[in-house]
């Protein structure tokens, strides 16, 4: 599949987007297109000329903003006529999550639905009139060709002007009424939106094949997190069978990378076979976690293979050499869509060699190998049949299967990295390596491999080196990072999804810098994101330049809403410092938000997750004792190995005396037994000696 960037550089100059930094915004900056990036260079032309703004919102990814780059921006005579009736403005949607926030949402109030690449017509002044998703080079499917709804946006800004202008502002108006979002009169919070969040993803749920909906199916992390924890707060066996049966789906499913781990972004049918073939940092990082937990619940060896092998990959393929990691791979690659991840017999004998025949047999029924394929052609999508199946079919034992399966799939992974890659988007940005920082401090707890704590501490540094610097005092963070050059204000999710990161690696290293460096980054956040007077939290700093809204969301997408981890990482650092300050930020969001919670619950999963947080029994478990001890760290290897997501963790240490009453009294003195206190509402029983103890502790 060709991109934008497949343009030849000799046959055009290139465009302003070549001093950007954007992997996505370089592509098209050999486009004939005239394009700008967001700014107020375009704006000022925009308004000088008296003409309306053509805005193209995608990522690197995206496979059909590689196929509308290709078709439509790449053409001499569509890009001609837009040169001469738009000023064209291109945005990578990664970059600014503020920009693509307010014009999908008015592209979703105009149309019904939305997606990328997004397409949006706007007024000089920045309000929108008119938008789409994907548009065809030549009409298809009921869908107009792109030139022909641009001719028709060109003539009618001529000829209906005023009708058009006033559009926008009735557009522009219905955004600020959906974001003006404050405390209703009845926000008297109660666990019947938990219960009923519960009943609605009980009524969605895909019995067959796991999952929600019908097709396309994705993962929906956020609606994972919320059962494991009402499954543990409500001891609700189907709602565990719920996660389970949709994680087991699809870790034997095509969205699966068999060989070399990851998941893919989503399913196009409801089955988990065949998928939109792009690798997302924030997918794998947040479906690790839930693994993760799923292993700690079940103790279902599969669960953790899923979270080695996705881990080595993001190690392997994502990891930058400062420590962060990039953002995405690539649907596709020189072959096309998906190309790099089909396999045939073919393939087979020759990653196996003239002496694997018997490998290539028992491979290729355990991945489902066909001579007709299950894709296009003769290709097949690699998806898993059961190990008992297989031992069953072949009279072999599991011991000789799992022997072949680990010879097997370097040879896959060698012969497969032969064949041209899928590029990478190798911008770092702030808030997803937050949720990694997240998921390599869980996996170091549960899976007890020091690789992913020396990872997690990697991007959690890089972010605090590159990523961040001082503002007045306080810690600012930027949003994106490449080339040695940060970028960008941090958003809401930046910050929420980085002390949420922080937290989680604090617990998996007591090292008291990331506790201490999550409080006074949650004090930036407040200051920067938070509504004193409604409540809840904005996505951008007051006086964001070239925003005709401000906008507040608590909606869930791919990943939670910066609003519903910035509730929980206050809940948590509530917990830690005993600040009610903190805790009352935490319960007027959930009251800002209550209405919405209410009425459609399985659209705010990840917020219902942290009320349940908020509202549950919390504990607050300190660790006393030498960290080198044998008895340490028998008290810790069993304070890991539970699944409490109601709870805090920290070691008492004396750096810790300024932050917490948690450790006061309770630090070790040399030579003295280590201690486990459990403690509720700051209330604790007796220490804990011995893992035995500990047990019956953190269980009652």
């Amino acid at each position: 599949m060709l991109t934008g960037d497949d343009v030849s550089k000799e046959q055009h100059r290139p465009n302003r987007l070549i001093n950007e930094n954007s992997p996505y915004l370089l592509q098209h900056a050999y486009n004939p297109v005239d394009w700008y990036p967001w700014g107020e260079e375009a704006f000022l032309k925009a308004r000088t000329d008296d003409k309306p703004i053509f805005l193209s919102i995608g990522y690197s990814s995206c496979h059909w903003c590689h196929v509308m780059a290709h078709e439509s921006f790449a053409d001499e005579d569509v890009a001609k006529f837009l040169n001469e009736n738009f000023v064209c403005v291109k945005v990578d949607r990664e970059e600014r999550p503020d920009v693509d926030e307010v014009y999908m949402k008015a592209v979703m109030s105009m149309t019904g639905s939305g997606g990328w690449p997004l397409t949006v017509f706007l007024t000089p002044s920045l309000e929108p009139f008119f938008g789409g998703t994907y548009f065809p080079f030549t009409p298809k499917n009921g869908m107009p060709s792109f030139i022909n709804v641009a001719k028709s946006i060109s003539g009618s800004w001529i000829a209906e002007r005023n009708s058009i202008v006033e559009s926008a502002a009735q557009v522009k108006k219905t955004l600020e009424e959906m974001y003006d979002v404050k405390k209703g009169s009845n926000s008297n919070l109660s666990e019947s939106v938990i219960d009923e969040c519960y009943a609605n993803l009980a009524t969605s749920f895909d019995r067959e094949n796991g999952g929600f909906g019908e097709s396309p199916k994705f993962p929906t992390p956020s609606n994972l997190f919320f059962l494991m924890r009402y499954s543990t707060n409500k001891q609700s066996n189907m709602a565990l069978s719920m996660v389970t049966k949709t994680i087991d789906s699809m870790l034997a499913g095509g969205i699966y990378d068999q060989v070399g781990g990851g998941f893919h972004r989503y399913s196009t049918d409801r089955y988990w076979l065949v998928p939109h073939f792009e690798k997302m940092l924030y997918d794998n990082a947040l479906l690790t976690q839930i693994y993760c937990e799923a292993y700690l619940i079940t103790r279902k060896e599969e669960y953790a293979r899923i979270v080695k092998e996705t881990l080595s990959w993001a190690l392997r393929e994502m990891q930058s050499p400062e420590g962060g990691f990039y953002s995405s791979e690539d649907a596709d690659s020189a072959e096309g869509e998906g190309t790099y991840y089909l396999w045939n017999f073919e393939d087979l004998k020759r990653a196996f060699g003239a002496n694997g025949s018997a490998m290539q047999d028992i491979i290729s029924r355990y991945f489902s190998i066909t001579r007709e394929g299950n894709f296009e052609g003769e290709e097949t999508i690699l998806t898993l049949k059961s190990r008992q199946t297989i031992t069953q079919e072949l009279s072999m034992s599991e011991e000789e299967l799992e022997r072949i399966i680990k010879e097997s799939k370097p040879l896959m992974q060698e012969y497969r990295s032969k064949r041209p890659r899928p590029s990478t988007d190798d911008k770092i940005l702030t808030s997803w390596n937050g949720l990694m920082i997240s998921a390599l401090s869980k996996a170091s707890n549960t899976i007890e491999d020091s690789k992913y704590l020396k990872a997690a501490v990697a991007a959690a540094d890089l972010v605090l080196r590159k990523l961040s610097t001082n503002d007045d005092g306080k810690i600012k963070l930027f949003r994106s990072y490449r080339k040695g050059e940060a970028s960008g204000d941090g958003v809401l999710e930046d910050y929420s999804f980085f002390i949420n990161g922080l937290i989680d690696l604090y617990e998996a290293s007591f090292e008291p810098k990331y506790i201490k460096t999550a409080v006074s980054l949650c004090e930036s956040m407040l200051e920067k994101f938070h509504d004193s007077n409604g409540g809840g939290f904005f996505l951008t700093k007051a006086n964001t330049k070239n925003l005709i809204v401000r906008a507040k969301e608590a909606y869930d997408g791919a990943t939670p809403s910066g609003n519903s981890v910035a509730a929980l990482a206050c809940c948590r650092l509530a917990e830690f410092t005993a600040r009610e300050d903190l805790r009352n930020v935490a319960k007027g969001t959930f009251e800002v938000f209550w209405s919405m919670m209410s009425n459609q619950p399985s659209s705010f999963t990840a917020m219902v997750s942290s009320l349940q947080f908020f509202i549950g029994r919390t504990k607050e478990i300190v660790i006393s004792g030498d960290p080198e001890s044998k008895d340490t760290k028998e008290l810790l290897k069993v304070l890991r190995s539970e699944f409490m997501p109601n709870s805090i963790s920290l070691f008492a240490d004396k750096r810790l005396e300024s932050l917490t009453t948690l450790v006061q009294d309770r630090i070790s003195s040399h030579g003295a037994k280590a201690r486990a206190f459990v403690c509720s509402n700051f209330n604790c029983k007796l220490p804990s000696t011995t893992p035995d103890e500990l047990k019956i502790a953190l269980r009652e």
